[in-house]
């Protein structure tokens, strides 16, 4: 169980389907941006691709987000996010697309050309 004070790695993330995401925490404000992976059919971003922002609270994330015209989906919503720990979190409520999600962090830094 997580303290009031519950944190994560700020760097790029990979979900459960190897989608890319790369967060950043500035005190208790999250960051986001997310995308699908590269395929043989899609590159990245083609079919979505979104921003989010959101505050810890507790072992909590609540977090908004919305798709910006990189990709075709043109949705939004909100999400809760336990964090697990400060390498892994996992979704608990959404309103969008994300089902029960869980991510992983994987390194500090990570740039478009090594993906």
């Amino acid at each position: 169980m997580q303290n009031s004070n519950s944190s994560i790695k700020p760097g790029f993330w990979q979900s459960a389907g190897n989608n890319p995401f790369w967060i950043n925490v500035v005190n208790n404000r999250v960051f986001w941006l997310g995308m699908n992976q590269k395929t043989n059919d899609v590159n990245f971003g083609e079919n979505w691709c979104h921003v989010g922002h959101g505050t810890i609270k507790g072992n909590k994330i609540e977090l908004s987000w919305a798709d910006i015209p990189a990709g075709e989906d043109q949705l939004s919503g909100k999400i809760i996010i336990q964090i697990i720990d400060e390498k892994h979190i996992k979704v608990i409520e959404d309103s969008g697309n994300f089902g029960k999600s869980e991510w992983r962090w994987a390194d500090a830094i990570k740039n478009f050309s090594s993906l």
